[in-house]
């Protein structure tokens, strides 16, 4: 199939940023456990550091507007989705500058401005012996009459239940104005081979890091939210390969499917009916897919039949960069530790399929796999499992004793 002119700038501006981080990369590698170490600053490394920041910054704003990073422009005949105050989805992207993250690092957030769609990030990929970094920058939102958390969530490139989980005291449907949200931008990657589309199921949220990525390697990430299967019909978990593409896709109603719906119909074609939208990506693994939607509303929430849905505009970015025979993996994990700084972070969601008959438990088995059980303040877990933000949350014994809201992250490594 051929992808249209908008879809080939979006592959054209992948690759080229792709080829740029290849080029700039250190040509050494590391032996250290500790990835504060591997990011040592002396000598060539802080050259390239630098460059990675500048490139980033300059990729974003003049290579990657197809991916999520700028506005997107009249050239391109999508319409924009906009919020009830009027804001385009994709807002300029700007970055945090040294002594600004600095002075904001005990700030309980990073960003203020204007609602950012961070869907491109930068990352060094870790070892398998060292703690996986946090990627993107947390922002804060002040409710106006007539917004509510779901199309906030969608103009910040979030699922309706990250917004809502991080602000779980806020009317979803009439949030009162004036209120200051959190909007959770930011994240702790999970562990997983970090190659190809890597679908964090109790997360609600798809990367898809380039297919060839090697530890120690800094590459772009892409990032979105996702909607996964209800309880009774469960996302899967395991490797997959992807399998077929196919755009404005024909739905085949399983006979299953059938026999739940209200008017039943054997076959779905393309259209504003269609519930897999415009564009599906086909798994190894049985019928399953990754699609597109024609309810965005869903996205964020257990509603789909066990496939990974998108928004439209998201589903639209990834369809050309993904090949047939892309690598991936599902995984299932609610609670996340990463390092930033040298400080400890923990991320825990819901556990949505119900999966563990403790999550405080698992939780404590997670920090000893990490091996970071020496490094992090029991309390300051438990707390953290006990509110299920969905937040990084700082950890580490010896920290300030300040609530979940007030100890996110700001640091450098990932930063868009």
């Amino acid at each position: 199939m051929v992808a249209g002119p908008f879809q080939a700038d979006r592959v054209v501006a992948w690759r080229l940023l792709r080829k740029i981080f290849s080029m700039t990369a250190p040509h050494r590698t590391c032996h250290e456990t500790s990835p504060a170490t591997c990011g040592d600053d002396r000598g060539r490394g802080s050259g390239t550091r630098a460059a990675l920041t500048t490139l980033v910054v300059l990729g974003c704003a003049a290579l990657v507007a197809p991916l999520g990073c700028t506005p997107e422009t009249t050239a391109h005949q999508r319409v924009v989705y906009e919020t009830a105050t009027h804001r385009p989805l994709t807002p300029p992207l700007t970055h945090t500058t040294a002594p600004a993250a600095a002075a904001a690092a005990n700030a309980p957030i990073a960003d203020t401005g204007p609602i950012r769609r961070i869907t491109a990030v930068s990352v060094r990929i870790p070892t398998s012996w060292q703690t996986p970094p946090l990627v993107g920058r947390l922002q804060h939102h002040r409710i106006v009459p007539g917004e509510n958390l779901l199309e906030i969530a969608r103009a910040a490139g979030l699922g309706f239940r990250e917004v809502r989980d991080a602000n779980p005291t806020i009317d979803e449907w009439e949030p009162h104005a004036g209120v200051d949200i959190l909007l959770p931008s930011r994240a702790i990657l999970p562990r997983t081979s970090y190659r190809g589309l890597i679908i964090n199921i109790p997360e609600m949220r798809l990367y898809y890091f380039p297919a060839d990525a090697m530890p120690g390697e800094h590459v772009p990430v892409l990032t979105w939210p996702i909607g996964i299967g209800a309880e009774e019909a469960p996302s899967p978990v395991g490797p997959f390969t992807v399998k077929s593409k196919d755009e404005n896709p024909t739905w085949v109603v399983p006979a299953s499917i059938q026999r739940t719906m209200e008017h039943p119909r054997a076959v779905v074609p393309p259209g504003p009916d269609n519930p897999l939208g415009d564009y599906r990506i086909r798994l190894s693994i049985d019928v399953y897919a990754i699609h597109g939607t024609n309810d965005p509303w869903t996205v964020g929430r257990l509603t789909t039949h066990g496939c990974i849905r998108l928004y439209p505009e998201d589903i639209e970015t990834l369809y050309p960069l993904v090949e047939t025979g892309t690598p991936g993996e599902i995984v299932y994990q609610p609670v996340k530790f990463g390092e930033s700084d040298g400080r400890v972070y923990v991320e825990v969601h819901q556990d949505v399929y119900q999966t563990y008959p403790s999550l405080e438990s698992h939780a404590f088995q997670v920090l000893d796999a990490n091996g970071l059980t020496s490094r992090v303040d029991a309390a300051l877990l438990r707390t953290a499992v006990r509110a299920k933000t969905g937040v990084p949350t700082d950890v580490t014994r010896g920290a300030p004793p300040r609530g979940v809201h007030v100890v996110h992250a700001v640091g450098h490594e990932g930063d868009v």
